[in-house]
């Protein structure tokens, strides 16, 4: 979630910190009744005094003294918390469906643990050799379910995940698995797909030092089992709905399996409005990259307008000076015609407001690469 910055507004403020109790008004700010009560301070705002709320409920009127006049305000900004993204309208008949999955959790039959995925990952994790207190692991080219657990938790872990599985195929969600992934495990709600898995929860447990031990030596920590599992979805999102479910001292994981599903449709609701909120994002800001684009595209083309312009304006300068030029000759008496008509016509050349004549000049790129053939011989 990110935030936004304003400055405050000190009428706005004022007008606030008469109608409602500090307290009050700072939450609706979100920020403590202290930090408030400083920015009425930086902003000259008076404030209510002790017992002035108990005197209003007791039916006192109380008059307000006038917001004094503050030539030069100083402009305090604040950071405030962007909405979260609302369920999409189409997702709201969902929110039924997630409120009726939600109830207790069924109980695990021989079907449930009879599942393809179930029976694989039983068998693939049973054939693994682990130490006692490892975490058992097989190749990720095998396909078996995200269960992160020691071998003494295998069972449980394994009639946890086909209940959950269970609950989840009931209401339409396919479970599938991601050869080569390091979290293979997803489900697929509402077409997002949510990645989650089972997990042996561990404590580090430091040794007592050794006696006369240097306080150099190396006294590693290991990792003891708390007997505790859990499901968590390893989504990345910031703030939002509930995704990890815990073994609890009153409520055991096996009784969560539906609100941990429920949670799961929560997530996924939530990632089709964070998905669609960003596709408008980026829909904006390519909008402004496009009106920015045709802006600078449409300068561009100016900009050649006028380098064309300056460039015929100067090659139409040099002409006039050339035929300026030849009538100055002509006028000294000069009997070369020939030579007079061959420099109006270079003036012409030049003038962009004449007709192109052909010159022997516009063959000399021809006349260069002639000449090359002719030296190589070809």
């Amino acid at each position: 979630m990110g935030y936004q910055r304003e400055t405050w507004n000190r009428q706005e403020v004022y007008e606030k910190v008469w109608q409602f109790p500090l307290r009050k008004l700072a939450a609706e700010y979100g920020i403590s009744d202290v930090g408030l009560a400083k920015v009425c301070r930086k902003l000259d705002i008076p404030l209510p005094g002790l017992g002035h709320w108990t005197k209003i409920a007791c039916g006192h009127a109380i008059p307000r003294p006038p917001l004094p006049a503050m030539e030069a305000a100083p402009v305090l900004v604040r950071q405030v918390r962007e909405p979260q993204a609302a369920v999409l309208p189409e997702d709201v008949p969902h929110l039924e469906a997630i409120g009726r999955v939600a109830a207790p959790s069924p109980s695990v039959t021989k079907s449930m643990l009879a599942h393809p995925l179930v029976e694989k990952t039983r068998s693939v994790l049973n054939q693994t050799s682990s130490r006692p207190g490892e975490k058992l692991s097989a190749s990720r080219e095998l396909e078996w379910l995200d269960l992160r657990v020691t071998k003494n938790y295998l069972p449980r872990a394994l009639r946890i995940m086909a209940a959950l599985i269970h609950m989840l195929e009931k209401e339409g969600f396919p479970v599938v698995l991601e050869k080569k992934a390091t979290e293979s495990t997803r489900a697929v709600i509402y077409g997002e797909s949510i990645r989650f898995g089972l997990i042996e929860r561990f404590r580090q447990v430091k040794p007592a030092p050794k006696p006369n031990a240097s306080p150099y030596s190396y006294n590693p920590v290991r990792l003891e089992t708390t007997g505790s599992l859990s499901i968590e979805v390893w989504n990345y999102y910031s703030g939002g709905p509930q995704k990890v479910w815990l073994d609890r001292e009153n409520s055991k994981l096996e009784a969560q399996i539906s609100k941990c599903v429920a949670g799961m449709m929560r997530i996924a609701l939530k990632e089709r409005a964070d998905d669609r909120a960003r596709e408008e994002r980026e829909r904006a800001h390519q909008k402004r990259v496009d009106e920015v684009a045709t802006e600078l595209e449409k300068i561009r083309a100016e900009e050649k307008r006028i380098k064309l312009l300056r460039r015929d304006a100067g090659a139409w300068h040099r002409a006039e000076r050339i035929r300026k030029y030849v009538a100055a000759v002509r006028e000294r008496g000069a009997k070369d015609t020939e030579w007079l008509t061959w420099a109006e016509l270079q003036a012409d050349r030049l003038d962009p407001l004449k007709e192109k004549r052909k010159s022997i000049v516009d063959d000399k790129d021809e006349a260069v690469k002639r000449l090359r053939k002719v030296e190589w011989g070809w």
